[in-house]
């Protein structure tokens, strides 16, 4: 989920060179409960009437891409009880989010 957030990422500044190419990958803590990922570049953004369809499958921007990226990351996220998010003003780039719960650990063993 990661490496395809940053190859999206890196992708996307391809076309990038009125600016610098920057891509910023951030952690932090909010809170005691979740941690953060933030993973934004420099590229020409997401229009933001689409930032929400860009999750769905087999939707991409991509001349070669096959639209199924971000719908399987945002699986993965949902299924371990966190949030993918996507922002951008449509020419300054893009920022996904991850939002994860922190656990307790690894479950508790079967006692019988």
């Amino acid at each position: 989920m990661i490496v395809n957030l940053l190859r999206n990422a890196i992708e996307a500044m391809d076309i990038t060179t009125d600016r610098n190419r920057v891509l910023r990958l951030k952690t932090e803590r909010r809170g005691v409960d979740a941690i953060v990922l933030s993973v934004e570049d420099s590229g020409p953004g997401i229009d933001p009437k689409n930032l929400e369809s860009i999750f769905d499958a087999f939707v991409t921007t991509k001349r070669h891409g096959m639209g199924l990226g971000l719908a399987i990351c945002r699986v993965i996220v949902n299924q371990h009880g966190g949030q993918l998010t996507a922002s951008s003003n449509g020419k300054d780039g893009a920022l996904f989010r991850v939002v994860l719960p922190v656990g307790s650990g690894a479950p508790a063993a079967h006692q019988e």
